[in-house]
């Protein structure tokens, strides 16, 4: 702690103190305001709404969530979460843009889920991504993504032809009309838009898995710490009791064994766009498939 001046600034910056504590422990008489956008992927509003659930009541703070009522880009949130009044919290995959923008809260949610992609094909394209063993063969194809979503950077730095699209339902009409062949999806998202699109003749591609390391956090404005603290506070809770495992698995342990990396060639890609500091020593935070 650093020196000051006189007993008098001693004790205001210990009353300070005080009071940022009580803030995020919740004695403080105001709950703390927690709104978050409307997810635009359906399987968020499961998984990630019920993390932040978990962590906000594992936290200790006084809190009382809302909804934006706005189905906003993940673009659109993050500015909205920079320069707005409507949002306080959302979870996204992190980039240096958004670190320099947002306050992260550094303990990944998915447990690096989000850098495991599987792709969604026609299914009349089987036989050619069967084929496919090395990143060299896989970029004859021309991929598909969000234009403001950052796997997208983490392709075209791979050398990859990145076709984009607004959002996944987007990109689902496009693949379904061959404007590009192959749309990488999470081990989340990639089962259940698969069969939601199977009328358009959109299988899982079951021979290939991208992997590179990717960390979906939750962000707060840079002018709210109090929150993030809390969300930090929270996370460590459930982490350490169990609960957040139990989260985890109950949403994706399914979805981890049906997609059987094990019997997958993997093509790892590095990924520039992740800052320094993200926790990757750590192992404990992030998925690896022997762990499931």
């Amino acid at each position: 702690m650093r020196q000051l001046g006189n007993k008098y600034n001693l004790l205001k910056w210990l009353a300070a103190c005080a009071l940022a504590m009580l803030t995020v422990l919740g004695v403080h008489a105001e709950p703390m305001r927690v709104a978050y956008p409307q997810p635009q992927i359906e399987l968020d509003r499961g998984y990630f709404v019920k993390m932040l659930e978990l962590v906000m009541r594992k936290s200790g703070a006084k809190y009382q969530l809302q909804t934006w009522d706005v189905k906003a880009i993940k673009g659109r949130a993050v500015q909205e979460l920079a320069h707005g009044s409507n949002v306080d919290v959302i979870w996204a995959m992190t980039t240096r843009e958004r670190e320099q923008l947002l306050l992260p809260v550094r303990i990944p949610l998915d447990m690096g889920l989000a850098g495991w992609r599987i792709g969604v094909i026609n299914a009349q394209d089987s036989a050619k991504f069967e084929a496919v063993r090395t990143l060299d063969q896989l970029r004859q194809y021309k991929i598909g993504q969000g234009y403001d979503w950052a796997d997208t950077a983490v392709l075209k730095a791979s050398g990859f032809d990145v076709v984009t699209g607004a959002t996944a339902d987007n990109l689902h009409a496009m693949l379904a009309v061959k404007r590009f062949d192959y749309f990488p999806r999470s081990i989340r998202q990639v089962w259940g838009e698969a069969e939601q699109h199977a009328a358009q003749g959109e299988v899982v591609e079951m021979t290939l898995a991208l992997h590179y390391p990717a960390a979906v956090y939750f962000f707060v404005n840079k002018n709210n710490p109090a929150l993030a603290e809390a969300l930090e506070a929270g996370l460590k809770r459930a982490r350490k009791d169990g609960s957040f495992e139990q989260l985890f698995r109950s949403y994706n342990a399914d979805l981890i064994r049906r997609t059987r990396l094990s019997q997958r060639v993997v093509l790892e890609l590095p990924n520039p766009d992740l800052p320094e500091e993200t926790p990757l020593q750590n192992k404990e935070l992030w998925y690896s498939p022997t762990r499931y």
